[in-house]
């Protein structure tokens, strides 16, 4: 499969681009983005390979910037599912800190929304902590519109020193319908 190719502006990081986690990539991204006590790269990568997911990376070079991850099996919270059973989701979206403010986060979404339209779907989702106000705005900014459904997940993660952290996240659903030309206006070309 050809992918949509990114096209650098001066809003962004030269010389971006968003692509599909490859084999290949998987020891750089684990070596270059380290995730203490546990492997989501290669737990990401493992769902893209049987095919109920695909795990996107924004690189500058052999530098990961962040990721993003799209569930063809739908939304993956309950109430979101039961609301938008249909509905294609963006989740896991991650830009490292040190890249954030440069369209890192704009380009992973647009990339998503293109690769959801490549395969005839129209309508995408994504949860968005209802603590994480600057990811609100920016989904937005980009035509995703609050839903007023909630999903509240839990998980573990592992900080820098090896602690173990037991969190609990409430995640409000966000909608768009796409367009004919998903992610044309930021800069996609196919």
């Amino acid at each position: 499969m050809t992918w949509p190719r990114l096209v650098a502006q001066s809003d962004c990081i030269v010389g971006m681009e968003v692509r599909p986690c490859s084999d290949r990539d998987l020891p750089r991204l684990q070596a270059e983005w380290p995730t203490p006590g546990t492997d989501i790269h290669r737990a990401h990568h493992s769902a893209q390979g049987t095919g109920v997911a695909t795990y996107l990376i924004a690189w500058q070079g052999t530098i990961p910037l962040g990721s993003a991850m799209i569930q063809w099996g739908g939304c993956v919270g309950a109430n979101a599912r039961r609301a938008h059973p249909d509905w294609i989701e963006i989740n896991h979206v991650h830009v490292r800190p040190e890249h954030r403010d440069q369209a890192v986060g704009t380009r992973l979404i647009a990339a998503a929304e293109a690769f959801v339209a490549s395969r005839g779907h129209r309508d995408v989702a994504l949860g968005v902590s209802i603590e994480n106000a600057a990811a609100a705005r920016l989904y937005r900014r980009l035509g995703y519109e609050p839903t007023g459904v909630r999903d509240t997940s839990s998980y573990v993660w592992v900080d820098a020193d090896g602690h173990r952290h037991d969190a609990h996240e409430e995640d409000e659903l966000m909608v768009k319908h796409l367009g004919s030309s998903p992610g044309r206006e930021i800069g996609w070309q196919r």
